[in-house]
Order: structure tokens, then sequence, then C-alpha cells
């Protein structure tokens, strides 16, 4: 009569094909991690976007509004800070939400004029595009988010 065991090598083979189906998932763990910080740099740049859009739209007058023509007013922002786009009497600050240093957020805004079937200006589409470094720090070059909005010239 012959006794049922696990030979060493029966061991063996059982944790190569253990292993070999480990190996890729924790591949892909590490690459969902990187994707999660991604995206979460790409929300908080968007966030950031977002927050100042809405102040522009709400607060500046269109004729304030930098020209695309004459290119992009380029701000590098703070965190909890203020940004002014204009110089005039009717100078209006806007504030600059909180964020991690590393993002490092350039914002770069510009405008162009739109006009109604009489050719009259109504109002400004404004662009913004925030320039942001990845916590990660991949990539060759800077991702950036783009948001347009619209300010009536009323």
């Amino acid at each position: 009569m012959r006794k049922k065991a696990i030979s060493l090598i029966e061991i063996l083979i059982g944790t190569v094909i253990l292993l070999a189906a480990i190996i890729p998932l924790w591949g892909l763990m590490g690459s969902s991690n990187q994707q999660v910080m991604r995206s979460a740099d790409e929300i908080k740049a968007s966030q950031l976007t977002v927050e100042i859009l809405e102040q522009i739209e709400h607060y500046i007058k269109a004729e304030d509004l930098p020209d695309e023509s004459d290119g992009y007013k380029e701000f590098n922002l703070v965190s909890g800070g203020y940004i002014t786009l204009n110089e005039g009497q009717d100078k209006v600050k806007i504030k600059v939400g909180t964020f991690e240093d590393y993002l490092k957020p350039k914002l770069l805004i510009g405008s162009s004029p739109r006009y109604n079937n009489s050719s009259e200006e109504v109002g400004r589409i404004v662009t913004l595009v925030m320039e942001y470094e990845r916590k990660d720090g991949q990539g060759s070059e800077n991702p950036e988010y783009t948001l347009r909005g619209f300010v009536s010239a009323n």
C-alpha cells in the first residue's frame, strides 16, 4: 500500500503556477495606481480652471479681458492667492483655490469677440488654458486643461 503525499516537485509546480497568475495582477495594480494619481491631478486642474472661469463670468467686464489676437495673458498661480486681469480703476481680483505645490499651475487667458447679426459686439468667448505638472513626473510635456466660457458685453 502506497501513501498518498504531496511531493516537493508538485509543490514547486503549484508555486510556479500561482506566481504566473499573481505577477501580472501585481503589475496591473501598479499601473492603475499611477492612473489614479494622474486622474486626481487632472481633476484638481479642472476644478481650479472652472472656479476661475466662474469668477470671470460673474465679475469681469468683457472689455477687460485680454484679446487672443494680442496673445494670451499668463499667470503663475499661487495656492490660495489672487490674480488680477484688469489694471484699471475697477481692478477685480480673482481668488485662486488651494492646490498641492507639485502641480505648479500656469494659467493662460485670452478672449475673442462675438457679434450679433448687425455686427455689434455682444460679448466675448474667454479661453482658459491650465498647464500643470503631474505628481509622478511622467511625460515629456506638461498636460493642460482647456475651458471656454462666454462673458456678456452688457
